[in-house]
Formats: C-alpha cells, sequence, structure tokens
C-alpha cells in the first residue's frame, strides 16, 4: 500500500513537471524566480498549501499528544531507536558510494548502539566518539554521476524534494530499513512508520513554530532552506569542500530532518 501511494504521488509530480508554470512578466521578479529554480511554482504552492493543512488538522495535534503524554526521556529513547535503524540505510548507501569511512562508522554505530544500548534505546556510539553520517539513495545518485538537480519540487506529504531526490526517495524505500519494516505485518509496519513520523514532527515543533512566525513567505523561507541544506549535504558527498554552502546561509539545525 505505501509503495503503491509512493509510485502514484512520484508518477503525478512528474506528470506535472512536464507543464509550464507561469513566469513573472516584471524582470525583477523574473530574475528572483529563475535564481530560485522554481519553474513549477504555482503547483508548488499549491501542494505546500494542501501540505500544511495536513500537518495543522493533523500531524502537529498528534505530535503535541505525543508530548503530552510522554517524558523526555522516552522521547529521547525512541528518537535513538530510529536513528540507530537509520544507520542501516547509511551503511547500504556508503557501500554504493564506494566511501570506507562512512560505511564503517555507520557500520560501528548499528552495531554499538544494537547492542550496548538496548538496541538502540541509548546512543552509547556517539559517546565512544564514532561519528555520524546520515546517507540516502538521493546523495548516492550525486555520487554516481547525476550531480546537478536544481528544479525544486514539493511532493505531497513528502514535502520539498528535486528530480534528482525523487528517485532517491524510491530507492529508500527498498532498502533498510523501510524495506524490512514493510516486509512485517501491517499491524507492525503501520504503527512503526506512524510513531517514526510523529517523533520526527515533535522535535520540530519550536523550530517550525518560529519559523512559520518569522517568516513574511513561509513558502520561500522553507524553499530556500531546504535547498541551500540540500545542497551543503550533497557537496559533502561529492567532496567538494570548496563549494561548501556560504556560513551566512547555513542553519544550525539538520533541515532534511523535518521535511
Amino acid at each position: 500500500m505505501k509503495h503503491t501511494l509512493l509510485t502514484l504521488i512520484i508518477a503525478t509530480s512528474c506528470l506535472l513537471c512536464g507543464a509550464c508554470a507561469t513566469k513573472p512578466t516584471d524582470p525583477e521578479q523574473l530574475k528572483a524566480y529563475e535564481a530560485n529554480h522554481d519553474p513549477l511554482e504555482p503547483m508548488n504552492r499549491g501542494i505546500f498549501a494542501f501540505n500544511n493543512m495536513f500537518d495543522a488538522v493533523i500531524l502537529e495535534p498528534v505530535a503535541y499528544g505525543y508530548r503530552a503524554v510522554t517524558t523526555q526521556t522516552i522521547r529521547t529513547g525512541v528518537t535513538n531507536f530510529y536513528d540507530n535503524m537509520s544507520e542501516m540505510r547509511n551503511i547500504v548507501n556508503g557501500t554504493l558510494q564506494a566511501n570506507g569511512t562512512k560505511t564503517a562508522n555507520a557500520t560501528k554505530r548499528f552495531l554499538a548502539n544494537t547492542f550496548w544500548g538496548f538496541f538502540g534505546l541509548m546512543d552509547v556510539a556517539s559517546d565512544m566518539g564514532i561519528p555520524k553520517y546520515d546517507n540516502d539513495f538521493g546523495q548516492t545518485l550525486a555520487v554516481w554521476g547525476w550531480h546537478t538537480s536544481d528544479t525544486y519540487l514539493v511532493l505531497p506529504f513528502f514535502g520539498p524534494s528535486n528530480p534528482r531526490d525523487v528517485f532517491g526517495t524510491m530507492g529508500n524505500f527498498i532498502t533498510p530499513p523501510s524495506i524490512l519494516i514493510t516486509c512485517l505485518t501491517p499491524w507492525t509496519s503501520y504503527p512503526l512508520n506512524g510513531v517514526n513520523y510523529v517523533q520526527m514532527r515533535e522535535r520540530a515543533i519550536e523550530f517550525l513554530d518560529n519559523l512559520h512566525r518569522s517568516s513574511a513567505d513561509y513558502y520561500a523561507t522553507i524553499r530556500t532552506m531546504s535547498q541551500q541544506n540540500r545542497q551543503k549535504v550533497i557537496n559533502d558527498a561529492l567532496g567538494n569542500v570548496d563549494q561548501e554552502t556560504p556560513k551566512q546561509y547555513e542553519f544550525d539545525m539538520e533541515f532534511d530532518d523535518f521535511e
């Protein structure tokens, strides 16, 4: 069911990518329009509004409820558990990228947290000084040669993306831990996925609320942050240290966690 929904969303988005959005005629607006790599802005804004409505009506209230009925210790343990599961994805993509350092560190983190951290509930790997790298299939595609994918795209439910990362999302769903969770019974896989989305949204409550209140154009702010942070991640995967995102455009929080 989840794969069918994902395929439908991606297929629809790819078809819409072929549509022509109306460009502004004002020279200054046209310059900003092209600089943001957002030729599908009217469509993207519509999907963004839908995602915001879904978040406001369902996801954010559930996240507040989750916070109300749990302690910080419990929430930290849940976050650690899902972070540890994501190390399997990091191992796979590190291997596909032929990056021995990232593969080795992800493997050490997964083994340490699984066996000594009570199945990942405790992050003993960080206490041991083992560095953490987030790695996904979109980064793998960049390493394989798809270096540039500037066209901004907002996916229903999945949020900010671009053509390369659309296919990266598909790759993420057929690699561990997603494929392992999918193989479980619906009574197991749905709660596991649901709790993961809720715990991520709970962690972002203050961040997104403050961002929303302080933004004159919330859509444009999210677009800028997601594009800049994603480019920083891709530059790191490619080893382009001389193309690091300028300091004044960096954000302290890993924005990808909250897309």
